[in-house]
C-alpha cells in the first residue's frame, strides 16, 4: 500500500493540464463518443461562414484541426472568397499564451473571455455567422447579442452531473450542477435564439487504474474539488483491484438567431 500510496501521489501532484491535452492518459484511460460528429458539423459550418468565434479554444488545438480540414477558397457562396475570419477566445489564463503561440501562424486571434466572471463577448453586435464552444460556458444573452440575423450556435457540453460516482467515492457535489440541456435550452429561448436541436447521450469512461484516475483529476480538479491523495487512500486501494467506469454525459444543442430577434 505504501508503494501505490507514493505513485498515486506523484500521479496526481505532476498532473497539469497545458492547452486541452489529455494525451499523458493514451493506453490508461478509454472513453465512448457520442453518436453525433460536433466536429464535423462545426467543419461544415465554418465552410459556410464569413465570421466566427470559437469560445474557450485551450490551447488551440481542436481549432487548428478544423481550419486544416476546410478547401481554401469558401463554400458553396461567394467562390474565390478565403477561409472565415475565425477568432477565438479562452478564459483560463495559462492557456492564453499556449493558444496564441499555436493558432497566431494560422492568422487567428485569440481573446480572453471568461464567462463565469462575467465578461461581455469582445465581439460587436450582429457580427458573427457562427459561434462555436465545445465544453465551454457562455452567457447566451451574449452569444444571441453577437450572431447576425440567421447566425448560429453550435455547442456541446459536459453535462455538470457527469461522473456522479466520483463524488460518491470521494465526496463533494457537482461544481456546476446547473450545466443541462434543458437549463440551457431555456436560457438559449430567452435569449431570442430558436433551437434547431438539441440531445444528450450518456456512456462510459473507464480508467485502467487508480494512478490513471488520479492523473486524470489532477487534469481536471473541477471534478472533485478539493481532492486529495492521503484523504480517500483505502478507497483508491480498493478501486484499483479493477479497471475503473465511470459515467460520461454529453449533450449537444444547434440554435440560431432569427430575422426578427430584437435581443433578449
Amino acid at each position: 500500500m505504501r508503494e501505490l500510496a507514493a505513485r498515486l501521489r506523484a500521479a496526481h501532484a505532476e498532473a497539469t493540464m497545458t492547452g486541452w491535452d489529455f494525451s499523458r492518459l493514451d493506453g490508461r484511460l478509454r472513453a465512448d463518443d457520442p453518436p453525433w460528429d460536433f466536429e464535423a458539423d462545426c467543419r461544415t459550418a465554418l465552410g459556410a461562414s464569413r465570421t466566427a468565434a470559437d469560445l474557450g479554444t485551450g490551447g488551440g488545438e481542436r481549432l487548428l484541426a478544423l481550419l486544416a480540414g476546410l478547401p481554401t477558397g469558401r463554400a458553396p457562396a461567394e467562390p474565390g472568397q478565403q477561409r472565415p475570419t475565425v477568432t477565438a477566445t479562452e478564459g483560463w489564463e495559462p492557456n492564453l499564451p499556449v493558444a496564441r503561440a499555436a493558432l497566431a501562424p494560422a492568422g487567428v486571434e485569440v481573446l480572453a473571455y471568461d464567462s463565469e466572471a462575467g465578461d461581455r463577448l469582445p465581439f460587436p453586435d450582429a457580427s458573427l455567422d457562427l459561434v462555436m464552444a465545445r465544453h465551454e460556458s457562455f452567457a447566451a444573452t451574449e452569444v444571441a447579442r453577437c450572431l447576425r440575423p440567421g447566425g448560429m450556435l453550435l455547442t456541446q457540453q459536459v453535462d455538470g452531473t457527469e461522473a456522479g460516482e466520483l463524488r460518491e467515492w470521494f465526496g463533494g457535489a457537482p461544481l456546476h450542477a446547473e450545466v443541462r440541456l434543458p437549463i440551457m435550452v431555456a436560457e438559449l429561448a430567452a435569449a431570442g435564439l430558436t433551437v434547431d436541436r438539441a440531445e444528450d447521450w450518456a456512456g462510459t469512461m473507464e480508467f485502467r487504474d487508480a494512478e490513471a484516475l488520479v492523473e486524470y483529476l489532477g487534469l481536471v480538479p473541477w471534478d472533485v474539488p478539493g481532492f486529495a491523495v492521503d484523504d480517500h487512500l483505502e478507497t483508491l486501494v480498493r478501486l484499483d483491484a479493477a479497471p475503473i467506469q465511470v459515467t460520461q454525459k454529453r449533450f449537444r444543442v444547434t440554435a440560431h438567431r432569427p430575422p426578427a430577434y430584437h435581443g433578449a
